[in-house]
């Protein structure tokens, strides 16, 4: 592989770690491997390591059975494949039909998971007692995985954990982020300057085909006008400005972005437990009018009940305002 292409290579993986998903990361890891490695099935697992015992704890299986990890949980001591690769961090091993029927439990696993051979790499943490494993396997003896093979998986190895350390440190995060909202910046006049890795995937929801570095001429638009607030028909966006740069908050449109701002102001006082009287005293309506504007929310949102009502409405008050 040249340089050119392994770099081509790399910049693919770290791309997709950045989908904020651990395991559509490693799915679309596996199909860019793919294209350098012929391949029938694969397992990619993490687990602790300890006294001479591997418990694999995280298991995404490519077409392989899904109870595989509990299997080989139950008589890893005697697999040949775990006790090699993680004796032998770093390394890609290749392991043969001969080979993998040679000691009865991993025979077993073998036949569980229907391959011929497999070639399998690990990364060893010594001091936290963790590793990781990559393991490619065909269903048939020929063609046996060759020595560029081997090579190949051996490099892309760190990367590929790198990678899932990036998209789980991106899943983490997204959980103080409910709302998958995806952030970009920009100038007064709506050139892009910066956008997380989600951007062009989530305006070509509403614009297809987009490209940059000029935003879609709505959004534009609002951002000349100092508009605070976008609504397409797939998307909703948040504006707001600091110095010369606007940062653009966007999502996937809801039932609750179809609330007028006054809806929208009743419901959440509503929604954080104050009574209808209370409601009007806050925002200075009558509690007959507060009453008539939660009826239209209740239908908006498509709810009869206020648990319901609440979950629907969300969090809505810090990007609105």
């Amino acid at each position: 592989m040249t340089l050119d292409a392994l770099s081509t290579l790399l910049r693919q993986l770290y791309v997709a770690s950045r989908c904020g998903d651990v395991e559509q990361y490693q799915r679309r890891a596996l199909r860019i491997i793919a294209e350098q490695i012929a391949f029938d099935a694969a397992w990619w697992g993490r687990g602790s390591f300890g006294r001479g015992m591997h418990d694999v704890h995280c298991s995404h299986t490519f077409r392989l059975p899904a109870d595989i990890a509990d299997r080989l949980n139950l008589s890893d001591p005697d697999n040949i494949v775990a006790q090699r690769v993680v004796s032998d961090p770093g390394r890609a091993h290749y392991f043969g039909l001969q080979e993998l029927r040679s000691q009865p439990s991993t025979a077993a696993l073998t036949e569980h998971m229907g391959i011929e051979q497999s070639i399998c790499v690990a990364d060893v943490d010594a001091a936290l007692g963790v590793s990781g494993f990559v393991s490619l396997v065909r269903r048939n003896a020929t063609p046996r995985f060759s020595a560029r093979d081997l090579k190949t998986l051996e490099r892309l190895a760190p990367h590929l954990a790198a990678g899932l350390e990036m998209a789980l440190a991106d899943e983490l995060a997204a959980q103080r982020n409910p709302e998958r909202t995806v952030l970009l910046a920009t100038d007064t006049l709506g050139l892009l300057r910066v956008g997380e890795p989600a951007t062009a995937e989530t305006l070509q929801l509403e614009w297809p085909g987009w490209t940059g570095p000029q935003l879609p001429k709505p959004l534009v638009e609002r951002i000349v006008a100092r508009q605070r607030e976008f609504l397409g028909r797939h998307l909703h966006a948040t504006i707001r400005w600091i110095g010369d740069r606007a940062f653009v908050s966007m999502r996937r449109r809801e039932l609750r972005d179809m609330l007028t701002r006054r809806e929208r102001d009743v419901a959440n006082a509503f929604a954080a437990g104050q009574s209808y009287r209370e409601v009007a005293e806050l925002l200075g309506l009558s509690p007959a009018t507060v009453r008539h504007h939660l009826r239209s929310v209740y239908v908006k949102l498509g709810v009869t009940d206020k648990a319901s009502f609440a979950m629907r409405l969300g969090s809505q008050t810090s990007s609105t305002g």
